[in-house]
């Protein structure tokens, strides 16, 4: 019997699970449903019991299962922790248990071990750093409403600050507002602030709007130049926080997150910054995702 060891990346609306058999190449990953104990107990619950299953399902079973990691957001609640644990072990699962922040496991996920830095703008916004002997720090990552500097999120709500702001004269005209008025559907300032307001807006819509920022920046559009410096500087100062407590400043940092991963002209704003702070500081592709970090973890454990 080929013992195995499983990493989980739980997010809020899938569940990627990475299974490794011990001494080979040789793994497999299914995708079973969200896993968000802050949001939907009840959904999280199912999550775990339908991989707990899958797990149960294999030539090995559950008593096969070397290590178990598990990355999820909302784990810093001692209660989601908790939550997490008490299912695993009713589900027959006895052997070493990991249950840490979805920040973790995308730092070993992208630098193929939980140590260094990772630097994450997707929606929301964060930075997490950590060495080799367990010390970590995080900054950022305090949700849209007061933080997500750098995020889609605060790109969109930019775009729709230049937006009105150039509307009332406060400032010069923009090439956003033509690109907010096209995906809206209708032109002027109301349509803005229907949309902005509308029950049915959630941070998700406002950072749709982020990919708007290309084609402005291919016209010159100074607004949009001026969003771009304004995340970069943002991000910058979040990594900066994050790294130089743990010294970490001249190791390795995975810049992920579709803001970072997509946006070309932010995603080398914040590179040169940050070369300008930090010279040894080095920039890897990611050589895995969360779930392939979590399985790291599980098999170090």
């Amino acid at each position: 019997m080929m013992p195995y060891y499983v990493g989980i990346d739980g997010g809020g609306t899938k569940t990627a699970v990475e299974l490794r058999t011990r001494g080979s190449a040789a793994h497999s990953r299914a995708v079973f449903g969200p896993l968000n104990c802050n949001s939907d107990r009840t959904a999280a619950a199912k999550t775990l019991t339908d991989t707990l299953a899958w797990l149960a399902a294999q030539p090995e079973g559950l008593a096969g299962c070397d290590g178990l990691c598990i990355g999820s957001a909302g784990i810093s609640n001692p209660d989601a922790y908790n939550f997490i644990q008490d299912i695993i072990r009713a589900g027959g699962y006895t052997g070493p248990l990991q249950i840490v922040g979805d920040q973790v496991t995308a730092l070993a996920g992208a630098l193929g071990q939980p140590v260094g830095t990772v630097l994450i703008a997707g929606t929301g916004s964060i930075c997490y750093a950590r060495t080799a002997d367990g010390r970590e720090a995080r900054s950022g990552g305090w949700g849209h409403l007061i933080d997500d500097e750098g995020s889609a999120y605060a790109l969109g709500r930019d775009i729709l600050r230049a937006v009105v702001r150039a509307a009332d004269g406060r400032a010069p005209a923009t090439a956003l507002t033509e690109l907010v008025a096209q995906r809206l559907g209708a032109p002027g300032v109301q349509p803005v602030i229907r949309f902005t307001y509308a029950p049915t807006t959630t941070k998700k819509e406002i950072a749709a709007l982020a990919p708007l920022l290309d084609p402005a920046l291919q016209q010159g559009d100074a607004a949009a130049q001026a969003i771009i410096a304004h995340a970069a500087d943002e991000l910058t100062q979040m990594a900066a926080a994050a790294m130089q407590p743990l010294g970490l400043q001249t190791g390795s940092m995975a810049l992920l997150g579709s803001v970072l991963q997509k946006n070309e002209t932010l995603r080398a704003a914040v590179i040169t910054r940050l070369t300008a702070q930090f010279p040894t500081l080095t920039f890897p592709e990611p050589v895995g995702d969360a779930a392939d970090g979590a399985a790291v973890m599980a098999e170090n454990s």
